[in-house]
């Protein structure tokens, strides 16, 4: 058997908070029962881990809660790499996430590591631990290479691990981490500020389309065991965490499965936060969420003309305002997710967008479009910035987007600014204060 230390990097979403890193304590938890001694290193509150020796290294580029938006920029990842290694050089190294899901050769040049395993960071985790010890020797851990959907594609998307069984998935190992000490925002007072907080999928997957979303765990719906998904709420409980972040990503879209899911949350003292779509609150019973401890809710808003941008999200803005009303009507803080820069977006360019802010009822936090590998739009658009073809370097990738906000008809850093100015931004409420 072997030792193994999975390795979670420091990164500047620190700052407000540090969530459970869900997708390595689920890996952990796998090898373990497999027979390895497992540490969990995650440096964004842990000097060094619990071990003094490892044969394999596994670094997360982008862990569960980031892995949807998830930074183009290595360098923390490469940091994170540096330190353990100067520490353990003896040991393989392997990265996981959606960097080497996406760009596999790149992300390994650029990481200096030995090996890429792409597909779901904990089933990769446990694939590629598998693999070598099977005596694997190949930089990108896969069995064999699918081509990419483009004929012009720079590097093949390798074949990804296969899904572990939700089903027959080991327990998280939620020993072998700190984690009373994980935070996200929390309602205080009716208020939302940095408080502990854990995590947990109960289903994975998104059945929706947008053309500019990554989405790490596919299409296709998977639903955990209602039993399985009560026992980590517990847990999570048992160590500290009276609230918890559900990171599906269409919360209540099986709504006989959420209800089910509701009613076996009801009177365990546990608050909890989800994220949504308009469409999907407006079909369910939000009052059943709030009796079942849910306290708030993020919707992906985007922006007000969002139907009309060709980003495949059919969401009106008379939905989005109804289904802000509804939440709070029912006693659930409203969230909504703003998105800069959307392909011809009539709201962004105008302005709008920020007066359209401005008044919903509700806190809202702010993004830039990144054009991300791994999403249609980045095959789309990147190579119309790229010179004809698609990056071959993540440096090449940032430029793309760069190139991309620099030709928007609008300055959206400015627009940025001034949506930050407002006062249900959610950064002025949870911003750490100064000293």
């Amino acid at each position: 058997m072997s030792r193994i230390c999975l390795v979670i990097p420091s990164n500047k979403f620190d700052q407000y908070f540090i969530q459970l890193p869900l997708d390595a304590v689920t890996a952990a938890g796998q090898l373990r029962a497999e027979g390895h001694t497992v540490a969990i290193w995650d440096q964004r509150l842990q000097d060094t881990p619990d071990g003094d020796e490892f044969d394999h290294l596994v670094f997360y580029t982008a862990i569960a809660d980031r892995a949807q938006c998830y930074p183009l920029e290595l360098g923390p990842v490469r940091a994170a790499v540096e330190r353990a290694t100067a520490l353990f050089p003896s040991a393989r190294t392997v990265a996981v996430g959606p960097h080497g899901t996406n760009l596999p050769d790149s992300t390994r040049a650029e990481l200096g590591v030995d090996h890429i395993a792409p597909g779901e960071t904990d089933s990769a985790t446990v694939g590629a631990v598998r693999s070598l010890l099977a005596g694997a020797r190949t930089p990108v851990l896969s069995d064999t290479a699918t081509p990419h959907n483009l004929l012009d594609s720079p590097e093949p998307r390798p074949r990804p691990f296969p899904n572990l069984s939700l089903e027959e998935m080991a327990f998280p190992a939620y020993d072998l981490v700190p984690t009373a000490r994980y935070t996200a925002e929390v309602i205080n007072d009716g208020l939302p500020l940095p408080g502990p907080c854990g995590m947990v999928l109960a289903a994975r997957g998104c059945t929706y389309g947008c053309t500019f979303c990554h989405l790490p765990f596919g299409t296709r719906m998977r639903r955990q065991p209602l039993d399985r998904v009560v026992d980590e709420v517990a847990a999570q409980q048992a160590a500290g965490l009276n609230s918890i972040f559900f990171l599906d990503y269409v919360f209540g879209i099986n709504r006989a499965f959420y209800s089910d899911l509701c009613s076996r949350l009801e009177g365990r003292g546990v608050g909890w936060f989800g994220q949504t779509r308009a469409e999907v609150v407006l079909k369910n019973d939000v009052c059943a969420w709030a009796r079942a401890g849910c306290q708030g809710m993020w919707l992906g808003a985007e922006s007000p003309a969002i139907a009309d941008t060709g980003v495949h999200k059919r969401v009106s803005e008379k939905q989005i305002t109804e289904a802000v009303h509804k939440l709070r009507d029912a006693g659930i803080v409203p969230f909504a997710f703003v998105l800069l820069g959307l392909p011809d977006d009539q709201a962004c360019s105008s302005g709008r967008l920020v007066d359209w802010a401005a008044g919903l009822p509700a806190w809202f936090g702010i993004n830039q479009l990144f054009l991300r590998p791994g999403t249609t739009l980045y095959d789309e658009l990147a190579p119309q910035y790229n010179g004809g073809s698609l990056p071959t370097t993540w440096r090449e990738v940032q430029e793309v987007t760069r190139r991309y906000r620099a030709a928007y008809p609008t300055d959206l850093d400015a627009q940025q600014q001034r949506l930050t100015e407002l006062p249900n931004y959610l950064g002025n409420a949870i911003a750490p204060v100064a000293s």
